[in-house]
């Protein structure tokens, strides 16, 4: 198996370039420079986030072969868990990841921190209020998402704001050769894997970077993607279909895509394709956002 770095990285990639060279040739690509200008990177921390709302609920995830375990906690009393983490030498005791929270809709006011926000890259259906999509990502060094796909297969395009995080992608091909448990999840883990287990992975071609503050990582339908965090880490990202995707999505019902997501693909399919409103379609998909699958 040879693992590789090959992964175009481009600088302020223009809306057209993105679409047609990589969207529409379902290629992923690191994209740095387009959103340097943003505060975010000034102003965001674990700490700007606890005295902004100290009393927010929120949950964190803990990942087993068997289920996803959820945990709620105050933001202040997760950073403070993060922060006895980091300060920590043996870094013992992992705090859970904070894990595909709408965290724009709890703080509305991060909002204006992210402008100007890369609306051209993203279809116009989605630009009505961009930011009810995105789910943000915040934990410690070491904290880790196992190998999976987005679970609508929907296109990701990812933030990185603070911190560094390694990513290991297969492309969608690969996974027949990765071990599949359920809809999306895989049992390789790319770091360590264990060929007398799964001898089929010697026949996949893991791509492996890193991914710093400032860069977007875009990542087409059914990327499998593990991803470990290196610093403590705040990221946030957006699945979105164009009517191509959302279609395609549809069709994989057939495929053992549970019902819950063959629902939220139908809405989307209904606003991208039907042209039905967002404004419509949004009441009934937003439940998505706290999805656990």
């Amino acid at each position: 198996m040879i693992i590789s770095n090959e992964i175009e990285r481009r600088y302020k990639l223009s809306s057209n370039e993105f679409q047609s060279n990589y969207v529409d040739c379902e290629k992923p690509v690191i994209i740095s420079g387009a959103i340097k200008s943003w505060n975010s990177f000034d102003k965001w921390s674990l700490e700007y986030l606890k005295d902004l709302s100290p009393n927010l609920n929120i949950y964190a995830k803990k990942f087993s072969n068997k289920k996803i375990e959820l945990c709620r906690f105050t933001m202040q009393e997760y950073v403070n868990l993060i922060n006895s983490y980091e300060k920590n030498d043996q870094k013992t005791d992992l705090p859970l990841y904070c894990h595909d929270l709408p965290l724009f809709s709890l703080i509305p006011s991060l909002i204006k921190d992210v402008q100007p926000f890369t609306l051209d890259y993203l279809p116009k259906w989605y630009r009505y209020k961009w930011w009810r999509y995105c789910q943000f990502f915040i934990g410690a060094s070491n904290s880790l998402t196992p190998l999976h796909f987005d679970c609508l297969l929907t296109n990701n395009i990812f933030f990185q704001l603070v911190g560094r995080k390694q990513f290991t992608i297969l492309l969608p091909r690969d996974a027949k050769n990765c071990y599949r448990k359920g809809w999306r999840w895989f049992l390789v883990d790319p770091e360590n894997p264990d060929f007398n287990k799964y001898p089929e992975y010697r026949n996949a071609k893991p791509i492996k970077f890193i991914v710093n503050p400032g860069d977007i990582v875009y990542m087409p339908p059914g990327t499998l993607h593990h991803v470990r965090s290196l610093d403590m880490s705040i990221s946030f990202n957006i699945d979105w279909h164009t009517q191509k995707s959302s279609l395609r999505a549809l069709a994989a019902m057939t495929k053992g895509m549970p019902v819950q997501n063959c629902y939220y693909n139908f809405l989307l399919t209904m606003g991208l394709v039907l042209k039905v409103p967002p404004q419509i379609i949004f009441k009934f998909y937003k439940s998505y956002l706290n999805y656990v699958s």
